[in-house]
């Protein structure tokens, strides 16, 4: 269970992301290093949407996308309803035991393609990270 003195940023780190603004064509994170986490949140802010976005993730053996497959953890891929999702935001969890880890996939890619020109923004946070950072400034040593 974290500790209620870690920092945000000791335990989140963000990934990658798709850059607020207006968008008519599908639109990508690119394929991101997700080894170093057990757990992922991808997060769809949606603003004004002319059309459903179609929201899809995949993984990669790379960060260059190589084999890259859809990512089959059922449930994940999801679509966002313009009629009633304006304004919202929507969260996938990921768990790291959910890539093809036996065949060495471990990145991910968000792929969102609006049906119409959309407002919309893409986070991609990695969460409980499997190694924790090793300080590099005030280290204290007892002697004796």
């Amino acid at each position: 269970m974290a500790d209620y003195t870690e920092k945000f940023w000791e335990t989140h780190e963000l990934l990658g992301h798709i850059h607020p603004a207006s968008y008519a064509a599908e639109q990508n994170t690119g394929y991101l290093d997700c080894s170093r986490f057990h757990r992922l949140a991808v997060i769809i802010h949606s603003g004004v949407l002319g059309g459903n976005l179609d929201v899809d993730l995949e993984q990669g053996t790379s960060t260059a996308g190589a084999g890259a497959k859809t990512f089959d953890a059922g449930g994940h891929d999801t679509t966002i309803t313009a009629t009633t999702d304006d304004d919202t935001f929507v969260i996938i969890d990921v768990a790291g035991e959910e890539f093809d880890v036996t065949g060495g996939f471990d990145c991910l890619n968000v792929e969102v393609t609006p049906a119409g020109a959309s407002i919309f923004a893409v986070e991609v946070w990695g969460i409980v990270p499997r190694f924790a950072d090793v300080p590099t400034t005030a280290i204290h040593a007892t002697i004796g």
